[in-house]
């Protein structure tokens, strides 16, 4: 039978882990949700067919010949553009609120595991090496664990942060 407290050290490595690199994928996971959430409504894209038409039906008028047409079409057409750039500033406000409480409460939700996690788990190493392979930096690389040859939480956290920052850093280039 597996020893519990090496699979309690497994499950630790990839929660933290897990934990280090989503906290530099938050701003990114938040704009996919966006994507999906905020697409264009089926009354803007009415309206922006409906305002294409227009145009182009108001191309083919002679403006001296059909002045009257010409101008009531006009009408028209600015009508259907002032309620689509009202429909875009109403999701535009939407989207700002999703954005802002969607990346409040992930940022709170990472937050509060990092502190459970340093607070019941900072004594326990999350990766334990050969000793020399930390050399001279390993009494830094274990504080607080004291565990020789042992990373700990913190410094685990602070490591896959880095790499997770570093990620996203690579995929905006």
């Amino acid at each position: 039978m597996e020893n519990p407290e090496a699979a309690l050290d497994n499950t630790l490595f990839w929660v933290v882990t897990t934990c280090g690199i989503f906290g530099a994928f938050i701003p990114f996971v938040v704009k996919m949700v966006l994507q999906v959430i905020t697409r264009e409504t089926e009354l803007e894209a009415n309206l922006r067919r409906q305002a294409c038409d227009l145009k182009a039906e108001l191309g083919s008028i002679s403006m001296v010949d059909e002045f009257a047409k010409y101008a009531k079409i006009k009408r028209k057409v600015i009508k259907v553009t002032d309620e689509l750039s009202h429909q875009a500033d109403l999701r535009s406000s939407y989207t700002f609120k999703v954005r802002l409480i969607a990346t409040f409460a992930l940022y709170t939700f990472m937050s509060f595991t990092i502190i459970f996690l340093v607070w019941n788990y900072r004594k326990i190493p999350v990766v334990i090496l050969p000793e020399e392979c930390l050399y001279p930096f390993n009494s830094l690389f274990s504080y607080p664990s004291d565990v020789p040859g042992g990373i700990s939480l913190t410094t685990w956290l602070f490591i896959c942060g880095t790499v997770g920052r570093a990620m996203t850093k690579s995929m905006k280039s």
